[in-house]
């Protein structure tokens, strides 16, 4: 009789949610529209095919000779970097203070006049004129306090194109054969480079005529969307535990009207009661994932990662987790006002933590470690790799579903526990 009287139990309960339906609505509206929101004005962060952010540089080219010049124009070939030239470096400073750009680059009048210096041995020597880099060739690199790894990175770009640049004018100065000898060798690498090119051509015409006999292979992931690979899990996983509110504050309801108490009197037993008022929720928390997937795929087109369903078992998982939470917090909570006061604090907090309000990716690595104390952790590492992966790890996603249903299991032990208490 247990199983049938969970059952009768349930129904009751899907009738009662089906009839709240604008409640229901906002299950499903609510995170739609934070998920439009965030996916209009943050896609140009994740988005592949729009431009990356470019680094900012500042450049004052104090120096007069033409040296100078071969380096700029190095550097302005790099796509990453933007540059913009200013008089003098008080100027320079004073805008990257403001924030306009990032790093600032101060090649000094000296730079021709101390390339022109160098010799052979410089290339080599630990104690040379190059033995302080680019200081030594009179170029300064500064940046603000927010990018002292770019101004690393930029030290060494920039003195890898001076060292490109002086070491011809080197050769060219000290042994002109030298230098022919090596115009002579690079003629000769490139005559081999295009017989082994010609060969190259030949092996991918080859794997081409291969290819076409072959199903075609694509990434799951579509690049100008992968903004919603990200938003559209992160804020399911999220608004599936907005249930524990709704779930508490209808248990809580029940015992108020009364209608726990004659559940108690009767002969149904605490199983098929608990069991009966969990299934309804479970249901809808399911469904409410299957629902923002699905318009994540007809309004963003998002995808389902190369094997959608290994999604079901993850999207069982997480609810079941939801579901066990909202127990605990029934159980838990005296009042409607409790209710709110836990279920919000539970909720965001632990979305916070385990990254549904951020990327997993952006946060630092202890907070990444940290987030795993919570199942929204969980649940976001195994969509991640069904959702972003075109080689997700099967062994990680079972992993994630077995901490998910340790979550679920605990909670719900700790309702059952405590479900006495709720009269």
């Amino acid at each position: 009789m247990t199983v049938l009287d969970a059952w009768l139990i349930t129904l009751k309960d899907l009738r009662l949610l089906w009839r709240d339906q604008r409640t229901l609505a906002i299950l499903i509206l609510l995170p739609l529209i934070f998920i439009t929101i965030l996916g209009t004005t943050t896609g140009q962060l994740f988005a592949l095919r729009e431009r990356a952010k470019k680094v900012k540089v500042g450049v004052v080219n104090l120096d007069p000779g033409e040296m100078s010049q071969k380096i700029l124009s190095e550097v302005e070939l790099l796509e990453a970097l933007e540059m913009e030239e200013f008089p003098d470096p008080t100027s320079a400073r004073k805008k990257m203070e403001q924030g306009e750009f990032d790093v600032t680059v101060v090649i000094g009048p000296q730079y021709s006049a101390r390339v022109g210096e160098l010799r052979l041995g410089d290339l080599k020597a630990t104690k040379g004129r190059l033995k302080d880099g680019l200081l030594g060739l009179d170029v300064v690199v500064e940046s603000s306090p927010y990018f002292a790894n770019a101004k690393e990175v930029l030290e060494k770009l920039v003195y890898g194109f001076a060292y490109q640049t002086f070491v011809l004018e080197i050769l060219d100065n000290e042994r002109p054969t030298w230098l022919l000898d090596i115009k002579r060798a690079a003629v000769k690498i490139d005559k081999e480079a295009d017989e082994a090119a010609a060969h190259v051509d030949s092996a991918v015409s080859e794997l081409t005529q291969i290819a076409k006999q072959s199903p075609e292979i694509r990434s799951p992931v579509d690049s100008s969307n992968f903004v919603y690979q990200i938003i559209v899990p992160s804020y399911t996983v999220m608004f599936v535990f907005f249930i524990i509110i709704l779930m508490a504050r209808s248990m809580i309801e029940e015992r108020d009207l009364g209608t726990l108490s004659r559940l108690r009197m009767s002969p149904v037993t605490q199983s098929a009661t608990i069991i009966g008022k969990t299934v309804p929720f479970l249901i809808v928390s399911v469904v409410q994932t299957l629902l923002l997937f699905l318009a994540g795929k007809l309004f963003f087109n998002m995808s389902w990662g190369v094997q959608p369903w290994a999604l079901l078992p993850v999207i069982l998982c997480t609810s079941l987790a939801a579901v066990g939470l909202g127990l605990l917090v029934a159980t838990t909570a005296r009042t409607d006002a409790q209710v709110s006061a836990y279920g919000n604090f539970l909720v965001l907090t632990m979305a916070g933590i385990s990254g549904c309000l951020m990327p997993r990716q952006w946060q630092p690595e202890i907070m990444q470690k940290v987030g795993l104390i919570t199942p929204h952790a969980w649940s976001l590492v195994a969509y991640d790799q069904l959702l972003t992966k075109q080689y997700p790890q099967l062994d990680t996603v079972a992993q994630s579903c077995l901490m998910l249903l340790a979550f679920a299991a605990l909670f719900f032990a700790l309702g059952w526990w405590r479900f006495k208490s709720l009269q």
